[in-house]
């Protein structure tokens, strides 16, 4: 007689019991799947396999906890950003990304500083995406993330930018601070970002900037002016 249960919540136990398996391969898997299952069940058993004596099984953890989304996982994940593997760090970086819970903030701060550029580089993107949701970002980020477009990767780099944007308003005055940098990288970086966010009060500095000895931050100068100019025309 037929019990009730359907055939994907049989998958879903199934999978759940597999996060339990001996084999860590089954465990990784079982993660993986109910990862892209968005199955709220797993979370909890997910938030213990975040502890798993198996580097790849707490990393495909992390990666499947962000794919769910449920905030009851944030701590776990905050804690997992000091795990000893960097693939488990960069993972849960993500995950915090994706969840959007604004007390990851400051512990996704002071992972702008661990060893691995991978790792800062998803930190940055992660705390942008925090950030692109609400007010819960201000100036202390946005110095953070000036200091970050200083940072020795280019990634790095690139994902500080892409944060500063999504900030916003906030970010408008240290960035036009920033276009006097000596480093013409940070300037061309900075006028890309003023570029994006689109805000009128870069104008003046960034027409300065097309007097800049440097041919490609002139350039950089002049299509953040022009693309002002068209958001605001």
């Amino acid at each position: 007689m037929p019990d009730g249960t359907t055939k994907d919540e049989k998958e879903i136990e199934s999978l759940l019991g597999d996060l339990k398996h001996v084999n860590p391969d089954k465990r990784k898997m079982a993660c993986l799947t109910l990862g892209k299952a968005k199955s709220a069940r797993a979370v909890d058993l997910l938030i213990s396999a975040l502890e798993d004596k198996e580097m790849m099984v707490r990393e495909c953890a992390a990666e499947a906890l962000g794919e769910i989304g449920d905030p009851k996982a944030v701590e776990a994940l905050i804690n997992a950003l000091k795990d000893k593997e960097y693939y488990v760090r960069l993972e849960a970086a993500t995950a915090l990304g994706q969840i959007g819970d604004a007390k990851a903030l400051e512990p996704l701060i002071e992972d702008m500083n661990d060893d691995n550029q991978i790792v800062r580089e998803k930190a940055a993107k992660a705390i942008g995406e925090i950030c692109g949701l609400g007010d819960s970002c201000g100036i202390n980020e946005v110095e953070l993330l000036l200091e970050d477009l200083k940072d020795q990767s280019k990634g790095v780099r690139w994902r500080a930018s892409g944060a500063l944007v999504k900030i916003g308003s906030a970010s408008v005055g240290p960035l036009v601070s920033t276009l006097s940098d000596k480093d013409p990288d940070i300037k061309m970086r900075a006028a890309k970002s003023l570029g994006e966010i689109g805000d009128e009060r870069a104008l003046e500095p960034l027409r300065i900037l097309l007097k800049d000895k440097n041919p490609d931050v002139r350039d950089a100068a002049g299509q953040a002016i022009e693309r002002i100019n068209r958001g605001n025309g």
